[in-house]
């Protein structure tokens, strides 16, 4: 006995008027141009169902309230200025810095300022120049240092881009901050800001310079450090803070710096590398994430360990060959004995009978 089917010429003529299958055979899908995605309609479709169809279908199932909301794209402005998402776990961060350091980051922009001191400008040429000199003729030739004529090209100069242009992108290491960063990162993360990271690199009179740091030679012969503690001695009070104000500001719009160490803390460096690569301290500033969240399961440190347990594997094979529940018996009837084996009972008295 075969079925007959059943061909509805309601929906015949719906599937017909669309025309679906020439459609889909000669491209392979179909768009529904006036579909409105928010309700989820068609505009010459009748809200109800007509009698036919739902004496097909049945009649209209109601919907709960809290039904799941449509599919919404993303904002163009949000895929722009977060592209991989407003919050990144902490390991998510720092696997971009050390992969896309360049991306991750918000495109650097040169704010020029009409009150900019040519003095101020000249030291910070200055102070470009003379650190990029400190590293070693075996990393990068002294040819290719930059010496920066103005302003800009001395900011620029600290930018990943320029920086990996200037090294090689397989020598350098860029570190993540967590100065002005909310959310959840570890607590011996770097938390300083680029603004406070001038007095590093601008130490004042009162700091003890060791003599046996690289730090020593920027203090001689006109060098950037000469040059700064000659303003510090010999200018006003009123333009020693408009110096430093105006340093601290274009700190804080460098985009990475040197990992160094204070020139009067033990150990004091200007350049540092680990494994072959050159340490670069990143301005958290310009981060394309709102805040750190947790680290997700797939991101924590450390292998998990594949293997089960010796009890639960035991548990499985005793469980997969019918043994368990005789194996689970005799382990209870074990536990009570030895539990009442071990048990301290107190000796019993004799009570003498009396005959009266």
């Amino acid at each position: 006995m075969v079925t007959p089917q059943e061909n509805h010429k309601c929906l015949i003529e719906s599937v017909r008027n669309l025309r679906f299958k020439g459609i889909m055979e000669r491209f392979g899908m179909v768009f529904l141009h006036d579909l409105d995605v928010q309700s989820c309609k068609l505009r010459e479709i009748d809200h109800q169902d007509a009698t036919e169809l739902t004496e097909i279908g049945g009649r209209t199932v109601k919907h709960k309230e809290n039904i799941t909301r449509p599919w919404q794209l993303c904002n163009s402005h949000d895929q722009d200025d977060f592209p991989w998402g407003r919050a990144l776990s902490w390991q998510r961060v720092v696997d971009l810095l050390a992969t896309e350091c360049s991306t991750f980051l918000r495109p650097w922009e040169f704010i020029h300022r009409q009150e900019d001191d040519r003095a101020f400008i000249s030291l910070f040429k200055v102070f470009t120049r003379d650190i990029w000199m400190s590293i070693g003729s075996h990393v990068v030739e002294s040819n290719r240092l930059p010496s920066p004529n103005h302003l800009e090209e001395a900011m620029r100069t600290w930018t990943p881009q320029k920086v990996e242009q200037i090294l090689g992108k397989d020598k350098c290491h860029f570190l993540p901050s967590t100065h002005g960063l909310m959310g959840k990162y570890p607590k011996n993360a770097f938390s300083k800001s680029f603004a406070d990271m001038r007095s590093i690199f601008f130490p004042g009179l009162d700091i003890n310079i060791r003599k046996d740091s690289l730090w020593i030679n920027y203090t001689h012969q006109g060098a950037y450090i000469d040059i700064y503690h000659g303003y510090l001695k010999r200018w006003t009070e009123d333009d020693i803070k408009r110096l430093n104000n105006y340093l601290d500001t274009t700190f804080a719009n460098l985009q990475c710096l040197p990992a160094s160490k204070p020139p009067d803390a033990s150990r004091t460096v200007i350049w540092s590398a680990v494994r072959g690569k050159i340490q670069f301290v990143t301005n958290s500033s310009f981060y394309r994430v709102e805040e750190v969240s947790g680290q997700k399961a797939h991101e924590r440190a450390g292998p998990t360990r594949p293997q089960t347990s010796s009890r639960q594997l035991q548990t499985r094979i005793q469980g997969a060959h019918g043994a368990l529940a005789g194996v689970q018996r005799r382990a209870r009837v074990r536990q009570k004995s030895l539990k009442s084996r071990n048990k301290r009972h107190p000796p019993q008295t004799r009570q003498h009978k009396s005959y009266k």
